[in-house]
């Protein structure tokens, strides 16, 4: 993971990890945030849409993992645990986490790289040293629109697991662009749930 550096377009800097499906994605995610416990960071998890959240809160309770919401942490402030929040709600409750080494990971990025981009904004003035990780699958809606299918099956042919993750500058980049992609054809947001939700109300098939 790397930590927050700024380029010339002032956009923080992140690193993505890709799993073939997003069950796998979800693992990796979380094994990384009980990583980051033993290396004394804080982690905290955070998604964009409803039905992540829920998903999310079902595997940390069905797997025992210790988790406690985020907008908990004034009341709670334990060590060992494993944050976890709404992109909505997460920048009320950064602040508190100023002065310790936190890790974010993020479960999915959102379609318009504007709006995340400015939540990356916010964590950094809060959180300047904070590493960030994006963790994704190519059956998410946004790799099926680009081609998914056909880097699936070059992952197949050369041999890789469906437990190993993409990891490369190479991928952050071509991510980005197919997410301008997605932005240059939305003209007003419309509001969803979910991320299959999100593309079928605002990307009009062709």
């Amino acid at each position: 993971m790397s930590l927050f550096s700024f380029l010339k377009s002032d956009k923080p800097a992140y690193s993505d990890k890709v799993w073939r499906t997003t069950n796998m994605a979800l693992r990796g995610m979380i094994t990384d945030a009980m990583l980051a416990i033993t290396r004394k960071q804080t982690p905290v998890v955070i998604c964009f849409f409803d039905d992540e959240f829920a998903q999310i809160t079902q595997f940390l309770s069905e797997k025992g993992v210790p988790a406690i919401s985020l907008q908990n942490y004034r009341a709670e402030k334990q060590e060992g645990i494993v944050w976890y929040a709404s992109a909505h709600s997460a920048p009320e409750f950064m602040a508190a986490l100023s002065k310790q080494p936190v890790a974010i990971l993020f479960f999915g990025h959102y379609p318009l790289p504007a709006r995340e981009n400015g939540l990356l904004q916010k964590i950094k003035n809060s959180i300047p040293s904070a590493s960030v990780v994006f963790y994704s699958s190519l059956d998410e809606p946004a790799f099926k629109m680009f081609g998914g299918e056909k880097l699936t099956s070059l992952l197949d042919t050369l041999g890789m697991k469906e437990d190993e993750a993409i990891e490369h500058s190479m991928v952050t980049k071509a991510m980005q662009r197919a997410r301008e992609k997605v932005e240059a054809m939305v003209k007003l947001e419309q509001p969803a749930t979910s991320e299959t939700e999100w593309f079928a109300k605002n990307v009009k098939s062709k």
